[in-house]
């Protein structure tokens, strides 16, 4: 299988997994799935904004690192490097069992909730801004 370089369908998994969180939340799942799904939102939402610019799907699931990247077409990406950061907190120790599991608390669920927002927003009003209005 070879991912798509089409950014309109990078941005719909993003919201698949983005609306994936908000319904495990509302149903009291587990935090740290909540915020695994919050994670891959962003993770899709930097990786079909990189493809916009640059035609380029970018490997990797570090944030920061495609925080990065996207600031190199959009420098206020900068602004989103201490969220990516928390993000990534949940993308591997959220996922497999442990000595000492991670321990997710409500506010840490509604911080990710929040950045997949924020981050979503932003990208959207660039494509916007850029006559790309069917995303």
């Amino acid at each position: 299988m070879v991912d798509t370089k089409n950014y309109q369908e990078w941005f719909k998994k993003a919201e698949s997994d983005f609306k994936g969180a908000r319904i495990l939340f509302e149903h009291d799942a587990d935090f740290g799935l909540v915020c695994f799904h919050c994670q891959q939102a962003v993770e899709k939402y930097l990786k079909g904004f990189l493809i916009y610019k640059t035609g380029i799907l970018y490997e990797g699931h570090n944030l920061i690192k495609l925080c990065q990247k996207a600031s190199n077409y959009e420098k206020d990406f900068k602004k989103f490097y201490k969220d990516c950061s928390f993000l990534n907190t949940f993308y591997v120790e959220t996922r497999y069992p442990a000595v000492d599991p991670l321990i997710v608390s409500l506010e840490e669920v509604e911080e990710c909730l929040n950045i997949v927002e924020k981050i979503k927003g932003f990208i959207l009003k660039i494509l916007n801004q850029e006559g790309e209005n069917d995303v």
